[in-house]
C-alpha cells in the first residue's frame, strides 16, 4: 500500500503500525512527532494505530538553530 509520509509518496507493508514505519526510518521514537492525516498520535500509541492505505503522515523531529 502507499502513504504520503513527509510529502512524498512511499510503499509500505499492509497492516502496518506507526511503530513499524518509526523501525523502517531507522530513527529514534524519542525524539521525533508523529501526525497521521492531521492528527498528533501520542508516543504511547505508536504500537496501537494502524495505518491506512492513502493515510498522509508527518514525522518531523527538532533541529538546534533558528
Amino acid at each position: 500500500m502507499k502513504i504520503i509520509l513527509n510529502g512524498k509518496s512511499k510503499k509500505v507493508n499492509s497492516n502496518q503500525k506507526v511503530i513499524d514505519l518509526i523501525g523502517l526510518l531507522k530513527i529514534d521514537s524519542k525524539f521525533i512527532a508523529v501526525a497521521v492525516n492531521g492528527e498528533f498520535v501520542s508516543k504511547k500509541n505508536y504500537s496501537k494505530i494502524f495505518l491506512n492505505d492513502g493515510d498522509v503522515v508527518e514525522v518531523v523531529s527538532p533541529h538546534p538553530g533558528g
